[in-house]
């Protein structure tokens, strides 16, 4: 039996931002986003910072006085921000766009000083860190969580993932990759999706998720069961085997921690970018790894929310099973029973999340409902 058998860790409560308003923006590689308008209200100031107005949207202050006030134990902090630095705060593009700015304060867009200053509002000062694991980011705080109580005699470890995703530079350099959809390819009736022979790819999008995890819970929203981080031997370091031994290496990694079977994983919550590489890799990962299940993705309703996608997406998968169903995946053109093109029941089970990140990172947790 895994290690992480022996201690039982709740999500207690979450809070999640997602946008589902598409809009095209300008700039050297005209795209479309899910986008939050507001959080570039006045940024031309240099007094507001779009990812902290976005991070504001799941900081509930009920919540944050709560959290603060009702000490359980020892409390950790991590800030999952995909980054070491957020990542607008110097826009590679030389002529302004309308994500264009300049921040008076460069200190405080450090994600470890705003780490720092929300874990006092929250009142977990006894562990205080930040995770910059690209977009497998949030996903692999759980690795985190999972050893801050299980080794550590922590009590509770809030996770805060939010990332400036829609920016000048994720913008450009995602455009220039060519891993985004292009103004171009929407205009030809490509659509973002997922395993799909027709459709493919991803829209950038804003998001944030606040969790927090507990050893002690009379009424969880769920379990978290066991999770794992693991990398791949590639040479391509923003690249992907098309074996998916990266996630392989993550989910068998997950499922010793947890002390699980693979048969009882009914659910996948993919990663789901939808560009080429990233379906061979999961699907050959996951059919290698597992027996009977059902998998889906959320990054063409809501974008890819980098480094807050892992853990933000997992709230909603559990958000979908307690209304009884599992959501299809976008924009598929194809009947697939397995990766879903249509809407289909809550089969029980655990469930399995998956992230990928840069750097051949590749994050899994299994949880329970």
């Amino acid at each position: 039996m895994g290690f992480g058998a022996d201690q039982m860790i709740h999500l207690t409560h979450y809070r999640t931002a997602y946008s589902t308003t598409v809009e095209l923006m300008e700039g050297p590689f005209p795209q479309s986003v899910h986008w939050f308008p507001e959080t570039y209200a006045r940024v031309s100031t240099g007094m507001f910072y779009p990812p902290h107005r976005l991070a504001e949207k799941v900081l509930d202050p009920e919540l944050v006085k709560s959290l603060r006030e009702n000490r359980v134990g020892k409390t950790a902090f991590i800030l999952a921000s995909g980054n070491a630095h957020f990542a607008g705060i110097n826009p590679r593009s030389k002529k302004p766009t309308r994500l264009s700015y300049e921040y008076k304060f460069l200190p405080f867009s450090l994600t470890q000083v705003y780490a720092g200053r929300t874990a006092q509002a929250l009142g977990a000062t006894d562990h205080v860190v930040t995770d910059a694991t690209a977009c497998a980011s949030s996903l692999k705080a759980l690795m985190d969580v999972q050893t801050l109580i299980n080794h550590y005699g922590f009590a509770r470890v809030i996770v805060l993932s939010v990332e400036d995703a829609v920016s000048n530079a994720v913008l450009e350099f995602f455009g220039e990759a060519r891993a985004s959809l292009s103004q171009k390819e929407e205009e030809r009736g490509v659509l973002p999706s997922a395993f799909d022979a027709t459709n493919y790819g991803f829209r950038v999008g804003q998001g944030a998720v606040l969790a927090v995890f507990e050893a002690d819970s009379d009424n969880p929203l769920a379990t978290l069961k066991g999770a794992y981080t693991a990398s791949e031997n590639h040479s391509n370091a923003i690249g992907q085997r098309e074996d998916g031994q990266g996630f392989v290496r993550s989910i068998e990694g997950a499922l010793h921690v947890s002390g699980a079977a693979a048969k009882q994983i009914k659910v996948v919550k993919t990663h789901g970018t939808g560009t080429s590489s990233n379906n061979a890799a999961e699907k050959a990962a996951l059919n290698y790894c597992l027996g009977d299940y059902i998998a889906t993705s959320y990054k063409a309703k809501i974008g890819h929310t980098m480094g807050a996608s892992g853990l933000l997406e997992t709230c909603l998968l559990i958000d979908d099973l307690k209304r009884g169903f599992v959501p299809k995946i976008e924009n598929r053109t194809t009947h697939d029973n397995q990766f879903l093109s249509y809407d289909e029941s809550n089969p029980g089970g655990l469930i399995l999340s998956l992230a990928a990140g840069m750097g051949n990172v590749y994050s899994a947790a299994i949880l329970e409902i």
